[in-house]
């Protein structure tokens, strides 16, 4: 199904609100005591880039892609894992807004 440029951005946007909305609920019920994690996105040329940040450490949550919001784990810290047919993990355009595609941890891993 092709969707328009506008429609992959919000669906972004609501995917992005909906990562930060599930780490919070996991931090609240089994880690009180950490301070609050924070869902950061950095726009690339190519990718969306969420980075969990938290305390004084940030790591790579997740990449999405601009041209057809499909989500990837990361490969390092620069780049997604775009390699085998495993490598796209949901679309931020799904029915269920790519949420089935992450853990409170980050993208998971291929089923």
């Amino acid at each position: 199904m092709n969707h328009s440029q506008e429609e992959i951005e919000y669906a972004f946007e609501t995917f992005a609100t909906g990562v930060q909305e599930m780490v919070d609920s996991h931090r609240e019920k089994h880690l009180p005591s950490l301070d609050r994690t924070l869902i950061k996105v950095r726009p690339g040329s190519k990718y969306w880039k969420l980075i969990r940040a938290g305390g004084n450490q940030e790591s790579v949550f997740g990449f999405v892609r601009k041209s057809d919001g499909a989500i990837f784990k990361p490969a390092n810290w620069r780049a997604p894992f775009v390699k085998g047919p495993s490598a796209i993990r949901g679309y931020v355009t799904d029915p269920n807004n790519g949420m089935s595609s992450v853990t409170p941890y980050g993208v998971v891993y291929a089923r």
